[in-house]
Order: structure tokens, then sequence, then C-alpha cells
């Protein structure tokens, strides 16, 4: 897998500090994604298909930023980014920690949905049924990517590790009930028909989307109050870009 590749690159090139190592590495990341945009287009998830070619975009871009820009800012944020990966990686590569995953997200949205009074029933083991009409959890209805992104940015960044628990506990956790709420909105619209025929769509492919855009906007604020330091490798990742981008004009 690309992706695997491209850890193995990272950490060569924390070590190494060879700038054109963590080029190839940023290079096969942004591939990595991109390589996901005709699943996206195939189902109409318009969302994720801006979004992943929009990373491949940038991480192409942060690759060649790595060859012209200031190497400790890249080694940190390589570091960061590299740390996500493992977290993610587990549960995409690993059978039975994935069907775990799923598994507990199922139950608990059965559970939740239930108790906000609505007449979820189980069918099988990842799918969940309201009215007739079943939806199968699959890994990313678990929010592993988002939590998986804020757990290696709040603990890749240096700081004390004080601070980094605070920051994991605003935002990991949170993510993890807030995209329980997110399925069994997604369940009751689809199951109610809440938006017509396209319930489904809407309720997956816009409504969910951009509640999660605005709340991952506000724990990444309040990850900021806890974690200076991410915010300012934020800014200087993005001075460092917006330098190289100048320079070649």
């Amino acid at each position: 897998m690309l992706i695997v590749l491209s850890s193995l690159l990272m950490l060569i090139f924390i070590l190494s500090r060879r700038r054109i190592v963590g080029f190839i590495a940023w290079l096969l990341t942004g591939f990595a994604f991109f390589q996901n945009v005709p699943y996206f287009l195939a189902i109409n998830d318009y969302f994720n298909t801006i979004v992943f070619t929009l990373a491949f975009l940038l991480f192409s871009l942060m690759g060649y930023t790595t060859l012209k820009g200031d190497l400790d800012v890249m080694i940190e944020t390589t570091r960061f980014s590299l740390l996500a990966i493992a977290f993610y990686f587990p549960f995409e590569l690993y059978e039975p920690l994935k069907i775990a995953l799923i598994k507990a997200v199922t139950d608990q949205t059965l559970t939740l949905g239930r108790f906000l009074g609505f007449e979820f029933e189980k069918l099988g083991w990842n799918e969940i049924t309201l009215n007739g009409r079943g939806v199968k959890i699959i890994l990313p209805c678990t929010g592993i990517e988002s939590m998986a992104l804020f757990a290696g940015a709040c603990f890749g960044v240096k700081a004390d590790l004080g601070r980094k628990v605070k920051a994991f506990l605003v935002s990991v956790p949170v993510i993890y009930v807030l995209n329980l709420f997110r399925n069994v909105f997604v369940l009751a619209s689809y199951g109610y028909s809440w938006f017509g025929e396209n319930s489904f769509y809407i309720a997956h492919h816009v409504v969910a989307k951009f509640l999660a855009l605005i709340s991952l906007i506000i724990i990444t604020l309040l990850v900021f109050r806890e974690l200076p330091e991410l915010e300012n490798l934020i800014v200087n990742l993005k001075g460092e870009i917006e330098k190289v981008i100048r320079n070649d004009r």
C-alpha cells in the first residue's frame, strides 16, 4: 500500500533529515489519498471527492516545501502526521481490530438510537434497520480518521504531557460521541424519509458533512487553546508554504 510506504519514508525522513526522502514521502501520501477519488465519485460523494483532491494537492505542495522550506518545521509536521497514520492504520490493516471497532460503534449507535426513541433493529453484526431500511456501519462510520488525526496532532507536537492529554480529551472522545449522534441522525433520516426519496444522500453527504465540519472547527479551536504549540506549528507551516510559492514566482 502507498500509505505504508509513505509512512516508512516519513520515519526515515525524520531520522535522516534528508529532504528528498521527505519530498517522496509526502508525494506518495498525496497519491494514497487521491486513489480514493474514483470511489467517492462512483457513490456521488462529492464532498469527499473535493476533500481528497485538495488533500492530494496540499500534500504534494508540502512535499515541495520539504525540498525548499524550513527543515525543522517540515520534520515536526511530518512527525505528528506519521503519528496520526500510526493511530489509524492498525484499524485499517488488522481485520480483528477493525471488526471490533465497527461492532462497538454499531452496538452503541443502536443503543443511543433506542434511547432517543427510534425503533432501531440490528440486522447482522454491523447493520441497523429502521422501517425496513438498513444501513451498514463501515470503518469510516466510526470516525476513526478524524480521531487519529487529532490524536496524532495532540501527541506529536512538543509540549508537556499534561496539556497533550487535555487536548486529547477535548477532541478524540468528543469526536467519538458526536459521531454516534451523526450515525443516529443518518439512520433516522433514512428510515423516516425526512428529506424525501433522497434522504440518505442528503443526510449523509450534505447535512452530516456540514455539521461535522463545523464541529471539527470548534474542536480544533479547543485543542489550540490547550496546545498553542500546535497552532504555532500550523501557522509556521502555512508561512513556509507561502514563502516557497512566493519565491518560485
